[in-house]
């Protein structure tokens, strides 16, 4: 699984990568400042997420629910990656 670090992320937007974002429901206070997907964690571990087949860059707020979704999702063959230190790394970038 690819971690994705937070400088990277302009460059995979504009190649076009698809977010997903894997926050459960409670945790989804702070808005993303891309367009995401939401499919929650629990989603991704039933096999019931319904993403297609493209690189996929998995957010949450510190970068281990997505390091999960993204192993998770690599065992059926999608190429995956999580956002290192998720949106607080973004925050704190910026």
């Amino acid at each position: 699984m690819r971690r994705v670090r937070p400088e990277e992320l302009p460059a995979l937007l504009e190649g076009g990568v698809k977010v997903v974002d894997v926050r459960p429901a409670d945790r989804r206070k702070t808005p993303l400042p891309f367009p995401a997907e939401w499919v929650p964690l629990e989603k991704i571990q039933k096999g019931e997420h319904g993403l297609p087949k493209v690189p996929l860059l998995l957010v949450c707020e510190k970068g281990l629910i997505s390091q999960v979704a993204a192993l998770f999702l690599e065992a059926e063959g999608y190429e995956a990656m999580s956002l290192e230190g998720g949106l607080e790394a973004l925050t704190k970038a910026e």
